[in-house]
């Protein structure tokens, strides 16, 4: 399976770089930030078991340019931090997200292209499956209430035709 994904567009002049002493304090000050939303979202601690293990997510802005990619993925390994109040989590979290800056887009595809192929399913097969499974649902719903309504109006027929009598004199 070979899919060939390309970059639509690209609104932030990726060419333009900040010097590199503000491009690291603003990659680490992303980072800091993207890593505090991430670690706060509800489905945080249900990301691996859902098999998300890798994250991107481009930076950059129109004055100083593009920052960079920053690539996380999921190492099952003891960070060794050790907390004073642990936050209460339904799910023990055991394992590290770890980082790395991209300086290209076109290296963020790349992975992204080099995780895509990688995976042992083909998620559009997937996507078909279930678009098919919903399909007949739907399909079902709609022919047992199509019987219903034919019944119900059967039903208000035939107590329509009780009610009259057969020997009425019109004038």
């Amino acid at each position: 399976m070979e899919t060939n994904k390309q970059i639509e567009s690209i609104t932030i002049p990726y060419n333009k770089v900040p010097n590199e002493n503000l491009q690291a304090e603003l990659r680490h000050a992303m980072e800091v930030q993207f890593r505090h939303r991430f670690y706060n979202d509800q489905q945080f601690p249900f990301l691996q078991s859902l098999g998300i293990k890798n994250v991107l997510q481009a930076f950059g802005n129109e004055e100083i340019g593009f920052i960079g990619v920053l690539h996380l993925w999921w190492v099952n390994e003891d960070n060794g931090i050790v907390y004073d109040n642990p936050r209460k989590c339904p799910v023990k979290i055991k394992g590290i997200w770890k980082s790395e800056w991209l300086n290209d887009p076109k290296d963020a595809v790349a992975i992204a292209q080099k995780l895509e192929d990688g995976k042992p399913y083909d998620e559009s097969k997937l996507l078909q499956i279930h678009q098919n499974h919903i399909k007949s649902i739907m399909e079902k719903r709609a022919k047992k209430e199509i019987l219903n309504q034919m019944r119900k109006n059967h039903e208000e027929e035939e107590q329509m035709s009780e009610e009259i009598p057969e020997n009425i004199l019109w004038n």
